[in-house]
């Protein structure tokens, strides 16, 4: 069995990451770290409690890093509200649960530490608290089986026309990632664009009829008419990527890259420099999603999500 360790800012897409992982027979879920990111700590901390709570969540929640390592705090609320995801029907309710006492970069190191070789790290955040252990732990890099992340891209941006957003809020922990030599896969917004959902994904949540199913469409709805108002435009689905890739690596086509985060750039700040000409220009050091079957994937997935809701 898998023994994975996810790193999260939840966010709606990375509820449904988080979904699906419950629902992975095949996965070891050893614990939660969250980080600054869609929103400030306090409420990406609240939502992961929230959705543990009322989802029976398996893992243990730590509280991580509340700002990256440089420069200032940059947050994703202009574009999915305030509490870092909104939803379009009834809001999840509030939680009663605490996070673990220890700092979420101790106990990442821990549980590391405690299954040398064996922890998949799934990183669908900025990647703060990752970096952070990095520093306060190099013993760990050669310990990690490897980062799954979704994060960056071969090309346009979204946050800004150079920059994928979970890079761009702390490019410098990006950096300290990508130059650690820890195994990467790198699951961009080139891959993320041939994942589309549509209102017809949300209806089908719609008619379960459970109580979960009911706040998870609600939030889905929301999230799905990021794309346009009307629900009309089919909306790419981000984080789940990761979750997709543990549980069907089949449907999914990579390539060897070298990939930099861009540090200084006025325009380019947060960009991942791609470059594939390996090994002939330099070694590589990721290897980079490029290529999924996109309908056959929201097949399997919705398949999935409808089972662990009904």
């Amino acid at each position: 069995m898998r023994k994975i360790w996810l790193d999260t800012d939840p966010g709606f897409d990375d509820w449904l990451t988080m979904l699906l992982l419950q629902a992975d027979p095949e996965l070891d879920w050893l614990g939660t770290s969250v980080v600054a990111g869609n929103a400030p700590l306090a409420l990406t901390l609240d939502n992961t409690l929230r959705i543990k709570q009322h989802f029976d969540l398996p893992a243990p929640v730590y509280s991580g890093c509340d700002r990256p390592l440089m420069g200032h705090r940059e947050t994703a609320q202009n574009i999915l509200g305030v509490q870092g995801m909104r939803s379009a029907g009834t809001a999840l309710p509030a939680t009663t649960l605490m996070p673990e006492a220890k700092h979420a970069v101790h106990a990442l190191i821990d549980a590391v530490r405690r299954h040398p070789g064996g922890v998949s790290i799934v990183a669908i955040a900025p990647l703060t608290n990752i970096a952070t252990a990095l520093a306060q732990a190099p013993d760990i890099a050669p310990l990690i089986a490897e980062i799954v992340l979704m994060g960056g891209s071969t090309d346009q941006g979204n946050h800004t026309a150079a920059a994928e957003f979970n890079i761009y809020a702390d490019p410098e922990a990006a950096d300290r990632v990508f130059r650690s030599g820890v195994p990467l896969r790198m699951f961009g917004l080139n891959l993320c664009r041939q994942i589309l959902v549509s209102q017809a994904e949300v209806l089908r949540i719609q008619g379960i009829g459970s109580l979960r199913a009911d706040w998870v469409a609600g939030y889905f709805d929301a999230y799905q008419r990021i794309a346009g108002a009307d629900g009309a435009t089919p909306m790419p689905l981000y984080d789940p990527v990761v979750a997709l890739y543990l549980a069907w690596p089949s449907l999914f086509q990579f390539k060897p890259a070298h990939v930099d985060i861009e540090l200084t750039g006025i325009h380019t700040r947060g960009m991942t420099v791609c470059e594939f000409r390996v090994p002939r220009r330099t070694a590589p050091n990721v290897e980079v999603a490029m290529a999924i079957d996109g309908p056959g994937a929201i097949g399997l997935l919705m398949e999935r999500l409808t089972s662990a809701l009904s």
